[in-house]
């Protein structure tokens, strides 16, 4: 995606491979677009792109769903 490109050739100097610096410019980024510019970035995207975007965004959800609810009610342990 052309937009990821130009983010990262912008940023790149900033990042150590560290993911909380990632995180920190994407986050960044994105607060500064309106939501007409995001789904301009949606709208430009191949199916492809779309996909992985749509299914790495419900994984992640899927995670911290699981995530909330073991924390809420714990596994019992087995002996």
């Amino acid at each position: 995606m052309r937009f990821i490109d130009e983010v990262y050739e912008l940023y790149k100097g900033h990042f150590n491979g560290d993911e909380e610096d990632i995180t920190a410019v994407v986050v960044g980024v994105l607060h500064e677009q309106t939501r007409d510019d995001l789904l301009e970035l949606v709208e430009g995207m191949d199916e492809e792109e779309l996909f992985h975007m749509l299914a790495t965004y419900m994984i992640e959800v899927m995670k911290r769903k699981v995530a909330m609810e073991d924390e809420q009610f714990p596994a019992p342990l087995v002996h």
